[in-house]
């Protein structure tokens, strides 16, 4: 285990230093070529739940860096669509749009792309303030969105899986998935930090 014992940081710092270096999943995600450690959540995912199918749409939400659609592409699949508001850096064989999904110019976009969504994947989440309760109240807003924009879009038998918060609007975000989808899981995946309060919804149409 690496310790830092720089006077200059203070222990908060240090601590997150610490977290980051000795960190396996971050270590994995260089060793790999992966962009983020976020990569290790959608493999627990897809490996519990085995969704994907090679003949599928599949959009990205939030995609940006791009470790959920590498991913995709060395699994072997090919029809990916990833969105985001910030750049992404090109991914072989990946489309990208920039822009906000719930836009209405972005889904004409996504549209003319995609006639038929299989699967919709969101990491989305705001840039923390230290706030808990807006924090949460923020990214599970876009959870929702993401959940709404499914619902009307998927195709039958279609898959969403969205990032959340634990806190404010939690609640809405599991009544409305109970309400409009045929089935849904909270997963916390294992290469989630404990102490995040991200969890993922799993929700089929």
């Amino acid at each position: 285990m690496i310790k830092f014992k720089k006077k200059s940081l203070r222990g908060s710092s240090k601590r997150w230093i610490q977290r980051k270096y000795n960190d396996n999943f971050i270590k994995k995600t260089k060793q790999l070529n992966y962009r983020s450690r976020a990569v290790f959540k959608l493999i627990e995912i897809d490996k519990k739940f085995n969704c994907f199918k090679k003949n599928h749409n599949i959009l990205d939400l939030g995609s940006s860096p791009g470790s959920w659609s590498q991913y995709l592409i060395k699994k072997g699949f090919k029809n990916i669509l990833s969105i985001d508001i910030l750049q992404m850096e090109y991914i072989p064989n990946v489309n990208f749009i920039l822009g906000d999904f719930t836009d209405n110019k972005i889904q004409k976009k996504i549209f003319e792309k995609f006639h038929e969504i299989n699967i919709i994947i969101s990491d989305i989440a705001v840039n923390t303030t230290g706030n808990k309760k807006l924090d949460s109240y923020k990214t599970n807003s876009i959870c929702l969105e993401v959940l709404k924009f499914s619902f009307k879009y998927l195709c039958q038998k279609g898959v969403v899986i969205a990032k959340y918060f634990n806190g404010e609007l939690e609640k809405n975000i599991i009544q409305y998935s109970k309400v409009n989808f045929n089935r849904f899981k909270i997963i916390k995946p294992l290469s989630s930090r404990k102490d995040s309060k991200e969890i993922y919804i799993y929700c089929e149409k």
